[in-house]
């Protein structure tokens, strides 16, 4: 009986030591790639959230990548997918082609303001929790989703090291 006891006692323990990045990983996938954000200080309209960018080489994107939540004009807030050169291998083909040839040689970038949520694209920012969700669902393969997290900053600073997370399955 005392065995059991034990056991069940380690197992519990060991359950306890799941850090933030352990359920993170669980949840949104695979660690892809760092990225450097920046939190604004600016409130209002017309104004950052947030900006992340980096010279990604992954197999889904690659490219000079920033990806941002914005405030427009009525403090609506919107995704944002800026950078040069590139290359999207979501499966999707209109949306391939469309971030390829806006940034082609050179720095374009899309906004994207579309709240239905569950068509062939999103974009989810849940700011309690500091998580943007891009999930990309084609027709006829593994839907794809990146999922970036970005830590609060420090006292002072603004700059903090944001981390890609990718999963791939069909999401709802």
């Amino acid at each position: 009986m005392n065995k059991i006891v034990i056991c069940l006692f380690l197992l519990l323990c060991s359950c306890s030591n799941i850090g933030e990045e352990d359920i993170r990983i669980e949840e949104y996938g695979e660690e892809y790639a760092v990225m450097d954000c920046f939190w604004s200080q600016n409130e209002g309209p017309n104004t950052v959230v947030f900006w992340c960018d980096n010279d990604l080489q992954t197999n889904l994107i690659s490219g000079f990548v920033s990806l941002a939540i914005e405030r427009g004009p009525e403090e609506a807030e919107f995704f944002s997918i800026c950078g040069r050169d590139i290359i999207l291998n979501s499966g999707y083909d209109l949306h391939d082609t469309l971030i390829a040839s806006l940034t082609n040689n050179t720095y374009n970038c899309y906004n994207h303001y579309e709240n239905n949520i569950g068509n062939e694209f999103d974009s989810l920012w849940d700011p309690d929790i500091n998580i943007l969700q891009i999930i990309w669902r084609p027709p006829d393969a593994d839907h794809q989703a990146l999922t970036l997290y970005i830590p609060d900053p420090e006292e002072g600073s603004v700059r903090v090291s944001g981390t890609v997370y990718h999963k791939t399955g069909f999401f709802n």
